[in-house]
């Protein structure tokens, strides 16, 4: 300002979601400008960089699972269907809180791995179906989340993990048909054999059960 000698500006420091990848903030003078710059006889411009060190939040130590101070990254996985019969895959959908820069690859409990890509915020999943069978045992899928890292193995500084999803299974009809076979013929006085045999609707033998 006017018969000043300092003046300030502020500037918004950088901050992510991971720990110890903050780039210090350097700045210095370049050019001075106003429309009484050129009354000074003689303006000599320092130009050394003054540097800012730039920390994470405090409460990184114990996470995931942590409720700190860090940038939230939090991790979900929800049902895509309330419920499916038992010969078909139901789907699951893992979700991020926000956008990351990188790659987050997420275990789920099946050990299986999902990628949400670097700028997505979710993933779709194929869970195998439960298994079609002549029984009646509907039950339940159940799947959560494992872990989730960085691609490139960054640590986060505040990564909590959601609950698991379930998906109900409803068993199909399938029809089973109990045959009942003779011995064609004996002599008078023979053994008579019955044989009872469970079948499909096709006629092949129900096995493996």
């Amino acid at each position: 300002p006017a018969n000043g000698t300092t003046g300030s500006v502020t500037v918004i420091a950088p901050d992510n979601v991971y720990t110890g990848t903050n780039d210090p903030v350097v700045k210095s003078i370049a050019t001075v400008e106003g429309v009484d710059v050129d009354k000074f006889e003689k303006l000599t411009l320092d130009k050394t960089e003054v540097k800012t060190t730039v920390t994470d939040e405090p409460g990184t130590p114990g996470n995931p699972g942590g409720t700190n101070e860090g940038d939230l990254v939090k991790v979900t996985i929800t049902a895509d269907q309330a419920s499916v019969a038992e010969n078909v895959k139901p789907t699951f959908t893992v979700h991020v809180n926000q956008p990351l820069d990188h790659d987050l690859v997420v275990t789920l409990s099946n050990n299986a791995t999902v990628t949400i890509k670097a700028g997505d915020t979710s993933v779709k999943y194929e869970h195998a179906a439960q298994g079609d069978d002549v029984y009646l045992d509907s039950g339940e899928i159940s799947l959560g989340i494992k872990s989730a890292v960085d691609v490139d193995g960054r640590t986060f500084e505040n990564l909590e993990l959601g609950g698991a999803a379930k998906v109900d299974v409803t068993d199909t009809t399938d029809e089973v048909i109990a045959k009942l076979t003779a011995t064609p013929s004996v002599t008078e006085g023979g053994v008579i054999t019955y044989t009872v045999t469970l079948t499909n609707k096709d006629g092949l033998p129900i096995d493996k059960h």
